[in-house]
C-alpha cells in the first residue's frame, strides 16, 4: 500500500499497473475501484489491517469506469458487503450491470497492435451492482465533504475521475496513464471515443491538480498539473 496524502492511499498491484485507492473518511473508507479479481479483497483487507480497520469499516464503493481490470473484484467485495452501496456514472451503469456489452473502438481507427489487442479484449465484464448513479459536478458530500465527482469519458462513455478540490487530488481513473516516460493516453482499442478522451485529458489540465492517481502507473505526486498540460501539447 502507497501512501499517497494524509486520507488516500494506493493498492498498487503489478509493479504498479493495476491500481486502486482507498479513502480514509474519518467515518469509514471509500474503495474506488476494485481491481482484477477477488484477490483484490485480500489487498483491502491487508491495507485496512495497517489501521486496525476491516471490511466492516468500508462505507461506499466507487467505481471510475466499467472496465474489468476495474471492477474484476467488485462482484466478490459486493458479495462481502452486500449493505454498502456502490457508485458509478449513469453511462456506465448498464454495462457495470452486464446489460450491455463491452463497448471498444471501431477496428478501422486503429493501428496494427490495437487491432491485435481488439481481437482479445473480453467479450463481457464482471457483472454487479450500482446502487447510486452519478453524473459530472455530483458532489458526494455525504461520503466525504466535497468529493466531487468530474466526468470523463472517452475510455468509457461513463468515465469518472473523483476529485478532492481542497488537496487537489483527482483519482482519475484512465483518463491517462503514467508511464516511466511520462503520462500518456488510456489504451485506444478499448476507448470507444478517442477525440473524447484527449477532451477529457485538456479537462483535466484545467483543474489545476497537484496529485493525480491512475489505474495504470505510479501516482504523479506533485505539480500534476505540469505533467498533464505537457501531455495536451503532444496531442494537439
Amino acid at each position: 500500500m502507497q501512501h499517497i496524502i494524509d486520507n488516500v492511499y494506493g493498492m498498487m498491484s503489478f509493479f504498479q499497473y493495476l491500481n486502486f485507492y482507498l479513502i480514509d473518511t474519518g467515518a469509514g473508507y471509500l474503495v474506488v475501484d476494485t481491481g482484477v479479481s477477488k484477490s483484490s479483497i485480500k489487498m483491502i483487507e491487508r491495507g485496512l489491517k495497517i489501521f486496525n480497520s476491516s471490511l466492516d469499516d468500508v462505507k461506499a464503493i466507487l467505481i471510475t469506469h466499467c472496465h474489468g481490470d476495474h471492477t474484476g473484484g467488485l462482484p466478490a467485495l459486493q458479495a462481502r458487503l452486500p449493505n454498502v452501496p456502490t457508485y458509478a456514472h449513469q453511462l456506465d451503469a448498464p454495462y457495470i450491470r452486464g446489460e450491455k456489452p463491452p463497448a471498444n473502438a471501431s477496428k478501422s481507427d486503429l493501428g496494427f497492435f490495437n487491432r491485435m489487442m481488439l481481437s482479445v479484449l473480453p467479450k463481457a465484464y464482471p457483472t454487479g451492482r450500482v446502487d447510486v448513479e452519478v453524473e459530472d459536478g455530483d458532489v458526494l458530500d455525504d461520503l466525504l465533504p466535497g468529493l466531487t465527482v468530474v466526468h470523463l469519458p472517452g475510455h468509457s462513455y461513463g468515465q469518472v475521475g473523483y476529485w478532492l478540490p481542497e488537496a487537489r487530488v483527482l483519482i482519475g481513473g484512465d483518463v491517462m496513464m503514467s508511464m516511466p516516460f511520462g503520462l500518456r493516453m488510456p489504451l485506444h482499442a478499448p476507448s470507444p471515443e478517442w477525440e473524447t478522451a484527449k477532451a477529457s485529458i485538456r479537462k483535466v489540465a484545467e483543474m489545476n491538480v497537484r496529485v493525480l492517481c491512475v489505474g495504470h502507473g505510479s501516482p504523479v505526486m506533485g505539480d500534476a498539473d505540469i505533467a498533464v498540460e505537457k501531455l495536451v501539447k503532444r496531442i494537439g
